[in-house]
């Protein structure tokens, strides 16, 4: 589900940026701003105009200052707006969608109107005109010369926009650090997947800034941008915040990205049909978001009733309050003293810095425990004194050979030979000479062994003298070569001299299936018979000899 879901969502996401920027720079004609000038210097004002409204209209009326306005510029933020601006009766600016264009709306526009000298004590209307019905214009008005007016515009969301650009920020180092640095694997998704929400969340509180729209004044790519983030975040949240629980796989999660997914992609079709835009589309995320909401409370009482209220859960949910009240808070501060603060965006970035701290420092110790796993496992599996495998690795390989292979439904034996190994007068070199000498033995005949199976199959220590391999069956010419490969070895080990003659008994066995259908033990078995024969004949000779 995960991975369906993930990939719906960015490629809705694709297309929708694709359309944002296909619309930008083939219906920019569509948007016209005409004013007198391209001056742009300025100073701060801002006033409360003479407002009325005629029909779905708005007028905002005053008589301009008598004092020199040559140098002054008035600023007016519109969002979905309408706009035509008069002084004395003549049209000076205007702000409208094109009527060949698909987008309706003028999206996010910080308007300036440039004032001569021959304006001051004159009338100045502006008529403000909803795209949408549910839309109300701003009162605000920014009065003075340009670059202290930009001064104050900026300075009034820079701390804002610092907090969104430090959540984008945190997503993306944890976006980095989920794939490049922890194990593919559930715990890396998670991370990923909260890094994607953190990223979206700063991207659009960035835009919500309106900082964004002074830049790129009248950019509908703005407009697609901070729609497609807020659709798309419930999801990657839901797939990250299901992992606390223990009802994961509940369908309520699923149907809560796939229900994100239908309403995207809803969307983005009504858009480019031109049949509605985002904004009058809205509802259907505000839903989306609820739904979510309705869902995350339902499972964290399903979860307190079943397990108890467990750590992580308890912590989502402390963080989850907090940022609700903060957000609560910053309503209520903008509703009675209409002054926004960045209170809301600080409680994010909290849930962002502690979810992800929990999560990053989660995911390290599953990670360094995986490691000392890893290395508990290889110490059961490997040979300590020669770094071969040991006998329990060769037991579980050799049933892995003989599982079954699901391409042709027979076991994975063929081809297959099996060489079983004994070293020679290795109790001779230990009662003689001491056990440290036998160890050089061993790791001599190690290391003889490894040289022979290197590029092909695999070799053993089963026991205290005795070594087994396994390879490929590629014919008996090259089984020839591989003994022979030991014989010359075994010359050059003595021609250096040691303190015994080293000598290993060699015998083999090719998988057959007539002879050995109940898998490689049987192979094994006939291979160490042709060893023991080996065995003898050496005791033989060095009888003979003595």
């Amino acid at each position: 589900m995960k991975k369906r879901v993930t990939g719906i969502y960015f490629a809705v996401l694709l297309v929708g940026i694709l359309y944002a920027v296909f619309t930008a720079f083939s219906s920019h004609h569509n948007i016209t701003i005409n004013t007198r000038t391209e001056e742009k210097e300025a100073a701060i004002w801002e006033d409360c105009m003479e407002m009325t409204k005629e029909g779905g209209v708005y007028y905002y009326r005053r008589i301009l200052p008598k004092e020199d306005t040559g140098e002054k510029v008035i600023v007016y933020n519109t969002i979905h707006m309408y706009l035509e601006v008069f002084i004395d009766g003549n049209r000076v600016y205007e702000l409208k969608a094109g009527k060949d264009g698909a987008v309706k709306t003028t999206g996010f526009c910080w308007n300036t109107i440039s004032l001569t000298q021959e304006d001051a004590g004159k009338e100045i209307v502006f008529r403000v005109t909803p795209v949408y019905q549910d839309s109300k214009p701003k009162g605000i008005f920014y009065y003075g010369t340009y670059q202290e007016i930009e001064h104050k515009i900026l300075t009034e969301r820079v701390l804002e926009l610092a907090l969104a650009v430090l959540i984008s920020l945190a997503g993306f180092v944890m976006l980095f650090y989920g794939f490049f640095v922890v194990e593919k694997g559930q715990d890396a998704e998670i991370i990923m997947q909260f890094g994607i929400f953190a990223m979206m969340l700063g991207i659009w509180a960035a835009i919500e800034t309106q900082i964004p729209d002074w830049i790129f004044p009248c950019n509908i790519i703005i407009v697609f941008i901070s729609h497609l983030t807020l659709m798309i975040m419930p999801i990657p949240f839901v797939l990250f915040l299901r992992h606390m629980y223990h009802n994961e796989e509940s369908r309520l999660w699923s149907f809560c990205c796939y229900m994100n997914c239908a309403v995207i992609a809803l969307r983005v079709i009504l858009q480019i049909m031109g049949i509605y835009d985002l904004r009058e589309t809205l509802v259907l995320t505000h839903v989306c978001l609820l739904f979510v909401a309705v869902v995350c409370a339902v499972m964290t009482v399903r979860e307190i009733i079943s397990h108890n209220f467990s750590g992580q859960v308890r912590l989502n949910s402390i963080c989850v309050i907090v940022m609700l009240l903060s957000t609560m808070l910053e309503l209520a501060i903008y509703r009675i003293g209409n002054r926004s603060t960045p209170l809301g965006s600080t409680g994010f970035l909290f849930y962002i810095m502690v979810m992800g701290i929990t999560n990053v420092r989660r995911t390290r110790d599953l990670m360094e425990q995986a490691r000392e796993n890893a290395l508990y496992r290889e110490l059961a599996y490997t040979d300590e004194l020669t770094g071969l495998s040991n006998r329990t690795a060769f037991n579980e390989d050799l049933k892995k050979r003989m599982e079954p292979d699901e391409t042709i439904g027979k076991e994975k034996t063929l081809p297959t030979v099996i060489f079983m190994f004994d070293l020679n007068d290795l109790k001779k070199c230990n009662d003689t000479y001491g056990h440290d000498y036998g160890d050089q033995y061993i790791k001599m005949a190690a290391g003889v062994l490894k040289k022979l199976f290197e590029r092909e199959g695999k070799c053993y220590r089963i026991g205290g003298d005795e070594f087994c391999a396994w390879a490929p069956y590629i014919s008996l010419e090259n089984i020839n070569e591989k003994l022979l490969l030991l014989e010359q070895e075994a010359k050059k080990l003595n021609e250096k001299g040691f303190v015994v003659t080293f000598s290993m008994a060699v015998g083999y066995a090719v998988y057959e299936e007539s002879e050995d259908g109940s898998g490689l033990y049987n192979t094994m078995k006939r291979a160490d018979v042709m060893m023991y024969e080996k065995k003898q004949e050496y005791k033989k000779q060095r009888s003979s000899i003595a």
